[in-house]
């Protein structure tokens, strides 16, 4: 399976789904962790922040999150696919694809700033900001929707683990 963590910067994507990791490989051995900002690390920030630019970065994860699946692993994928064309591309291309939108308001979103991408926008060293200067496309259909703002990570990690019991999948 592929869960894909999608929400705006600072919704605990990275926070829960290194906590949704640790708790699968209680029970599979082939578990593994994509994170966005890992990706554009790995490939040395070569993609900038435009639309076209997040889509083709959003590509290369679901690229790499179908092949690992394909190879019976599980896949936990923590990136904003901050588009409706690009999540829509995610859901044809990969089988058993679970999408969680994590709803956080943005207030409460730039208050966290884990990552301090908030503060460098302010600082005028990021620009297409998602959800300030780039709009966030909130998901129609997702298959599950965790208020991270109202739930501790633990509230939220356990929605997610009946999810999947219900589901058949733990």
């Amino acid at each position: 399976m592929v869960i894909w963590l999608t929400g705006i910067s600072g919704s605990g994507k990275t926070t829960l789904g290194l906590k949704l990791k640790s708790e699968l490989e209680k029970r599979y051995s082939n578990v593994e962790f994509l994170d966005g900002d890992f990706v554009r690390d790995f490939f040395e920030s070569d993609l900038g922040y435009t639309r076209k630019e997040r889509i083709m970065n959003v590509k290369r994860i679901a690229f790499a999150a179908a092949l690992l699946s394909r190879n019976n692993v599980n896949v936990i994928v923590a990136n904003i696919a901050p588009y409706y064309e690009v999540r829509d591309f995610i859901r044809k291309h990969i089988k058993n694809y679970i999408q969680i939108y994590l709803r956080i308001p943005i207030e409460e979103a730039m208050k966290r700033d884990p990552k301090g991408h908030f503060t460098r926008f302010k600082n005028g060293e990021m620009d297409n900001f998602i959800g300030l200067d780039d709009d966030y496309d909130i998901p129609r259909s997702p298959d599950l929707t965790i208020d991270t703002t109202s739930e501790s990570v633990e509230e939220s990690l356990n929605k997610i683990i009946d999810f999947l019991k219900m589901k058949g999948l733990l």
